[in-house]
């Protein structure tokens, strides 16, 4: 209808009437591209807010990991204290088997989940987004979780190649070495368990002479400092999660 009176207009040569027909055409134009723009931009922002919100889920899965085994780590890192105190006391009265069990074996890796932010890191709107803060964050997310794990295998492989191997040259006790790969499997004390006992032939005296030298209590000594690293990580990761979740929620309002 617009181009019949477009034509009209010219047979006429009323070029007013062209040119004001031009101008609705144009105009008409440039508000399709503008709502076909708008559509596209909230298309975007609803998408980027789902993988946000999902994001947001998966950090607070992640620091009530760090939560719970920061606990275990400490207590981990508590027990080489006790077990440094007692194997330096010279009335000691029994094998502190428990504590040795806790230093010299157990160990475990955090499993974070971080499939929500590998889908945002895939979303073009995020890169996108105008939020600089919140695309730096996030995108330094990846390699802190990294950070925050390295330590923890690095503990899990002086566990299986030094720690273990160490500490079974002398205290090869049945009950105790049965523990181990049960302890593997699911995270928690040898502190907790009522049944380890000396069951082997070692005598008191002969482990207070292993217990005063160098080398055992520099491996509980190293045992507590890679607990005290790996805490460290932890709070750190734990840190920056937090500084996430509160760009999260400002990006979402």
């Amino acid at each position: 209808m617009l181009l019949r009176r477009v034509i009209e207009h010219m047979k006429t040569q009323n070029w007013v009437a062209v040119f004001l027909d031009f101008v609705i055409v144009v105009v008409g134009i440039l508000i399709a591209f503008q709502i076909n723009a708008w559509s596209a931009r909230q298309a975007e922002k609803q998408s980027l807010d789902v993988a946000l919100e999902r994001l947001r889920d998966e950090i607070q899965f992640n620091i009530s990991v760090i939560d719970e085994n920061s606990k275990l780590h400490a207590d981990i890192a508590s027990a080489g204290h006790d077990l440094l105190e007692a194997v330096r006391d010279p009335e000691i009265d029994e094998i502190p088997m428990a504590l040795i069990g806790t230093v010299f074996a157990e160990g475990f890796t955090s499993d974070y989940s971080t499939g929500a932010l590998t889908y945002v890191l895939n979303q073009q709107p995020f890169h996108n987004t105008k939020n600089s803060e919140l695309r730096r964050i996030i995108t330094t997310l990846p390699a802190q979780y990294i950070d925050a794990l390295e330590d923890e295998r690095v503990t899990i492989q002086l566990l299986d190649r030094q720690w273990v191997p160490y500490i079974s040259q002398y205290l090869p006790v049945e009950t105790f070495w049965n523990l181990v790969n049960e302890k593997r499997e699911r995270a928690g004390s040898f502190e907790s368990e009522g049944g380890i006992a000396n069951q082997d032939a070692v005598s008191l005296s002969e482990f207070k002479e292993l217990a005063s030298t160098l080398q055992f209590q520099n491996e509980i000594v190293n045992r507590i400092g890679y607990q005290d690293l790996i805490l460290i990580e932890q709070k750190e990761l734990r840190k920056l999660l937090e500084q996430a979740l509160v760009l999260i929620e400002e990006e979402l309002e």
